[in-house]
């Protein structure tokens, strides 16, 4: 039996997030470009990403944040300054939802394949609720969700993998579906295939795809067989 670890944002569903950090920068004082978002906040934790953007663009130093107390201080008001800036804008609807990335996901389910929602962010079970696929939410669709539970991503897809361990047993193969090269890495890090979603960005990822209808449950078995990584 197999597993699928998705992550959430810009995988299932398009976020403001990017849009979010940039004006959390811009009140502060700062710019951040697509490129630094995507290397240093996309992918993590909400406050890994704030304390890059704080470090980063000399916010710190522009506060006078010269001690860790005062950096703690400044990183939490920032943080949730973004945090609520974010969850106003799901309020209004601003985010798309990939439906071929649903439908994979439904296909998967239907074959057998066990599912866990693994984001980084804290937000996204509350944003996955909102989201009716059918007479169900896309949070009903996981038989794990390990969302914000963990300090980092790469915590964050083990602790789903050993939860998928203890509920599924029979769970042998694990496969990291993700959008960030950060993402990528710490599937392959853990052992697990990683199936990369490539919107802008290339990843090094066992397969990769510009579309979700790309793929289809066959291919993750033929990938099996190809034994391109052992078991976790």
């Amino acid at each position: 039996m197999i597993a699928l670890i998705w992550d959430f944002d810009g995988v299932l569903v398009f976020t403001p997030h990017e849009k979010a950090w940039k004006r959390a920068a811009r009140r502060y004082g700062a710019n951040i470009s697509h490129d630094f978002y995507v290397n240093y906040v996309s992918g993590k934790p909400r406050y890994e990403g704030a304390h890059n953007i704080l470090e980063l663009t000399g916010i710190y130093e522009k506060y006078g944040a010269d001690t860790e107390e005062k950096k703690k201080k400044l990183l939490h008001e920032f943080a949730e300054f973004k945090n609520n800036i974010v969850n106003e804008m799901f309020e209004r609807g601003e985010y798309e939802v990939n439906w071929n990335a649903v439908k994979f996901l439904l296909e998967a389910k239907k074959a057998g394949v066990k599912n866990a929602l693994a984001s980084a962010s804290k937000n996204a079970t509350n944003l996955a609720k909102k989201v009716k696929v059918g007479e169900i939410s896309l949070a009903d669709l996981f038989e794990v969700n390990v969302s914000g539970k963990a300090p980092s991503k790469k915590e964050v897809f083990k602790l789903a993998i050993d939860e998928l361990k203890n509920n599924f047993p029979d769970v042998k193969f694990f496969f990291v579906v993700e959008d960030a090269p950060a993402g990528v890495q710490a599937g392959r890090e853990l052992g697990a295939f990683t199936l990369g979603y490539e919107k802008e960005v290339k990843l090094d990822a066992d397969i990769t795809f510009e579309d979700f209808s790309e793929l289809n449950v066959e291919v993750l078995y033929k990938l099996i067989e190809r034994g391109r990584k052992n078991e976790v």
